[in-house]
């Protein structure tokens, strides 16, 4: 068990504290005394009668702060009220006497005036600790607030800069499936490859121009990912069977740009050739109220059926990374390897 000593300095200061509290709490009594005295008395006798009244009670005063703090923190309350009790009337004598021998003239009644100033003292000191107190927990309660935010500053610039990089891994990686059918339309000689190119075009634009936003329209995003599965089916001709849809009520929605072209990329990379015919590609997009729902089945090779549940590959890997900072506890998304299908059911709280 470690022992914690207090700061010197600290403790120096409270100390110090204290003794300008007591000193200013005794001496302003003193002049209070004095000055409501003067109307009726010369200015030596005013100070003589109030150091007569206020410097007696110092005693009394302390000694019941003690046995408050004693007594009442045990909540020992009937012993406080006696010890209180016998403390009024045994300095309450005590004093009387002690006045009536240096003015004989003056009244010997102190009981109320020493109960009184127990209480006061008791009551101010309480209320300068309170004080200090409030103002300590306002103090610590705004460096944590800052601390928070700094932090919260910090956490948003590390996300903000993992989103980037993952963001940026995008970019190549689709470009280079994209120039690939661009490519294949060329040698083949088709006369779809100027619309292929034209719609190359349009991906790359809206490539550039999403990247650089944090959100953008759902339906501009729906539009980026039919132009893509409109470019790979011009490239894929007879060899496979496209079925795509996008489905709901668009307006006014937002999403982060770029998160599900991953998935519709891995169907044309992974479910084209792999057998020999009825290569089905399944794409399906909706937006339910605030729910984006996009499913996606295409074929799998036998070699990779016990492998597809756990490798996804690196644009799938990336996606989760960024759903997992955009949208926590926002998403699910289901991977799964049935009859040589690789399906993928991904949910999305917008």
């Amino acid at each position: 068990m470690l022992l914690v000593l207090p700061n010197k300095h600290i403790t120096k200061k409270r100390v110090t504290k204290k003794i300008i509290f007591n000193i200013g709490f005794w001496l302003f009594l003193w002049l209070i005394f004095a000055f409501s005295i003067m109307r009726f008395e010369t200015t030596s006798i005013s100070f003589k009668i109030s150091t007569l009244v206020v410097f007696p009670l110092i005693i009394p005063v302390y000694i019941h702060d003690f046995i408050f703090d004693y007594f009442i923190i045990r909540k020992r309350y009937i012993l406080y009220l006696l010890s209180t009790t016998f403390l009024v009337v045994f300095f309450g004598t005590i004093i009387g006497e002690f006045q009536q021998f240096f003015d004989s003239s003056g009244s010997a009644e102190n009981y109320g005036t020493i109960l009184f100033m127990m209480i006061l003292y008791t009551g101010a000191r309480y209320f300068r600790i309170g004080t200090q107190q409030r103002i300590r927990i306002k103090e610590e309660e705004e460096k944590r607030i800052k601390a928070e935010m700094e932090l919260k500053d910090m956490e948003a610039k590390q996300s903000q800069a993992e989103l980037n990089l993952l963001k940026s891994q995008v970019n190549p990686h689709f470009l280079f499936n994209s120039l690939n059918s661009i490519y294949s339309l060329i040698l083949s000689k088709s006369d779809l490859s100027a619309d292929a190119v034209m719609k190359l075009s349009d991906l790359m634009r809206y490539l550039l121009e999403s990247s650089k936003k944090r959100k953008v329209l759902v339906k501009n995003e729906f539009d980026f990912l039919q132009n893509y599965i409109d470019l790979e089916t011009i490239r894929l001709g007879k060899k496979a069977i496209v079925n795509s849809s996008f489905n709901g009520d668009l307006s006014g929605k937002i999403i982060s740009p770029l998160l599900l072209i991953p998935f519709v990329e891995n169907c044309f990379k992974h479910g084209i050739g792999v057998i020999t015919k009825d290569n089905i590609i399944d794409i399906h997009v909706e937006l339910i109220e605030s729910k984006v729902i996009l499913t996606t089945s295409n074929n799998v090779k036998q070699i990779r059926n016990s492998s597809s549940n756990s490798r996804t590959g690196t644009g799938i890997d990336n996606v989760k990374k960024r759903l997992h900072l955009l949208y926590p506890g926002k998403h699910k998304i289901n991977i799964n390897n049935i009859d040589n299908r690789f399906i993928v059911l991904l949910e999305i709280e917008i």
